[in-house]
């Protein structure tokens, strides 16, 4: 089973507003609800294409029922943590005629040190039910910045798989213990870094460097550009066709779902690198976030192209 990890997560809005601007009224007519946080979008990409999963995490008042129940209704197993405090909202304005995307993001509840004890015992629990853990996305407050680093040492303790999909000091500490695969995107390399990357060969670079630190895949996605899967010993550039993208939030997520589903089934490194593409390009061609059609996620995988870099 895949297990996702959502320790912040919430209800997305998505609205689409043609010629958007600040500072001004707009009554929307097109809206899309659904319940997410990057873990969260993992689990409903997975779910659609057929996986067992269960989804763990934090949830906490009217939100936190809600998400669950949503989760529920997709055939996803939960065992989230109950906290006091209220789960929170995402909001992602899209603009088809300017083509962008303006998000208004909650920081999400406080966690006290009760709740997170129990978080960790429950973590513990799951992990004997785990081949792949995905524990991805912002993280509330009250969380220290080694959750990530503990959560993947207790993984690899216990024989599980550490996928990590997270930003700035949380990523930085969850490097130092290993984990099988990281996902930051360009700007989150950088930060990580400490340098404007300019060119490809410095991001292949920096990325080869973090494999050699003991992280066996480093997935640097790139947008329309595509994404850089490194390893140790071979670099790989994939893009997917051209698509009319109607919204790009969740892709990421989609990636990383379909690379985890991959690997579950025994993949090859090349066969879950453009069935992970495939994922995150399907998800740019729906409305709702962490959605995809398992028909666009097939033509895809066959048309996404993979060239060797190093």
């Amino acid at each position: 089973m895949i297990t996702t990890v959502t320790l912040n997560p919430a209800i997305d809005r998505s609205y689409i507003i043609n010629n958007f601007n600040a500072d001004n009224k707009y009554r929307v007519d097109d809206v899309t609800v659904t319940v997410g946080g990057k873990g969260i979008n993992v689990a409903k990409t997975a779910a659609l294409l057929g996986q067992r999963i269960n989804a763990t995490g934090f949830l906490g008042g009217l939100s936190g029922e809600y998400i669950k129940g949503e989760l529920i209704k997709l055939g996803i197993s939960t065992s989230f943590v109950n906290i006091a405090g209220e789960s929170r909202n995402f909001t992602a304005i899209i603009d088809p005629i300017n083509n962008t995307e303006t998000t208004v993001n909650e920081n999400g509840p406080f966690v006290t040190k009760v709740e997170l004890t129990r978080f960790i015992k429950e973590y513990i629990k799951i992990l004997k039910y785990s081949k792949i853990i995905i524990a991805s996305g912002s993280v509330p407050k009250g969380v220290p910045k080694t959750i990530y680093r503990d959560m993947v040492k207790i993984a690899k303790d216990n024989n599980v798989i550490p996928i990590i999909d997270a930003s700035g000091k949380y990523l930085e500490e969850a490097i130092k213990a290993k984990p099988y695969m990281i996902k930051p995107n360009i700007d989150e390399l950088r930060a990580l870094v400490g340098y404007d990357l300019k060119n490809e060969f410095e991001i292949v670079h920096e990325s080869r460097y973090i494999c050699k630190q003991g992280v066996d895949i480093v997935v640097i996605s790139l947008g329309s550009e595509g994404a850089i899967f490194a390893t140790k010993d071979r670099v790989f550039k994939a893009k997917a066709p051209a698509i009319n993208s109607i919204n790009t939030v969740g892709s990421g997520d989609a990636l990383v779902a379909g690379f985890a589903i991959a690997v579950t089934e025994d993949l090859s490194l090349e066969e879950a690198i453009k069935y992970g593409v495939a994922c995150g390009t399907a998800n740019a061609l729906e409305k709702e976030i962490g959605y995809v059609d398992k028909n666009n996620v097939n033509r895809l995988y066959n048309e996404t192209k993979l060239v060797r870099v190093e």
